[in-house]
């Protein structure tokens, strides 16, 4: 989800006629603020002692759907059918409770088993990639294991078992009630370096909230 994309340069005229490049979307549970917290300060110690930090660069979340790409016209369509999806779903709890690891690159926490979770991605999944057919690849995921995760993509497998001696008997607990699902888009922005030198970031806007039905 931090690779940026693929850069292209057109003269004027190009620019005109060029189509604009889909934009990377994903659909993911957002923790209330004390829970995300608590999850991005074990991000952050794991990126102070251990080096990996791209993961400080995402919002903390549970993944619904895995990142997509799909055009702006489609994604103003998908966005109207998910929110009258969505408003007939119902609330629900998550608990996350001690941490997991996959791949020997990814640490995370666990959500623990929940039905209407995974009931709820398979009718998002079908509702996206079926019903509608929004998404036509693979998915990034195999299956799917809802979790948060605390650090990937930069763990190196000398940096992941460190990370794994130390959190493999840590205890994690929190539990918090999803009213809510989010779209999210992949953009680039604009920010300035210390020296005032403006420069581009990678970043995840949230594009939509979908409400759920009121438990």
């Amino acid at each position: 989800m931090d690779k940026p994309p693929a850069t292209q340069h057109f003269s004027a005229g190009q620019q005109q006629n060029a189509p604009p490049e889909p934009s990377l979307w994903f659909l993911a549970i957002l923790p209330p603020a004390d829970v995300a917290d608590r999850v991005r300060a074990v991000q952050q110690e794991i990126a102070d002692r251990f080096g990996p930090r791209k993961i400080l660069r995402i919002p903390v979340h549970v993944t619904l759907e895995a990142p997509f790409r799909l055009n702006a016209e489609d994604a103003a369509r998908m966005t109207e059918h998910l929110r009258v999806f969505f408003a007939g779903q119902p609330a629900f709890e998550v608990e996350l409770k001690n941490f997991g690891t996959f791949r020997h690159s990814v640490v995370f926490l666990e959500v623990v088993p929940n039905l209407v979770l995974l009931e709820l991605h398979a009718h998002t999944s079908a509702l996206l990639r079926e019903e509608h057919a929004y998404i036509k690849e693979r998915s990034w995921q195999q299956g799917y294991t809802p979790h948060v995760t605390v650090a990937n993509r930069d763990v190196t497998p000398q940096a992941h078992r460190a990370i794994w001696d130390e959190f493999n008997t840590r205890k994690f607990y929190a539990k918090f009630s999803v009213q809510e699902i989010h779209l999210l888009r992949h953009a680039q922005v604009e920010n300035h370096t210390p020296t005032g030198l403006p420069s581009r970031g990678n970043v995840w806007l949230s594009h939509a909230r979908f409400g759920l039905l009121p438990g």
